[in-house]
């Protein structure tokens, strides 16, 4: 079982709250985009755009989320 970090303060605990939320959001968007890949409603060119878009969202929300709460560039 891999080592999760624990919260410092309120401030970090809910970031780290959010960013666990983001987690589980991009997990999801991933599974339906293979679920979609595998109907044939995706190509498999429309199924790795999509899955770019989704990790590129996941990575500037968890940007947000790190200055809003953590604060810094």
């Amino acid at each position: 079982m891999p080592h999760v970090p624990q919260p410092r303060d309120d401030r970090h605990a809910q970031y780290w709250e959010l960013v666990t939320s983001a987690d589980r959001t991009v997990d999801a968007d991933l599974a339906a985009i293979c679920r979609k890949e595998d109907a044939g409603e995706y190509t498999v060119m429309e199924a790795c755009e999509a899955r770019v878009a989704a990790l590129e969202a996941h990575l500037a929300e968890v940007r947000r989320l790190r200055l809003e709460h953590l604060g810094g560039n």
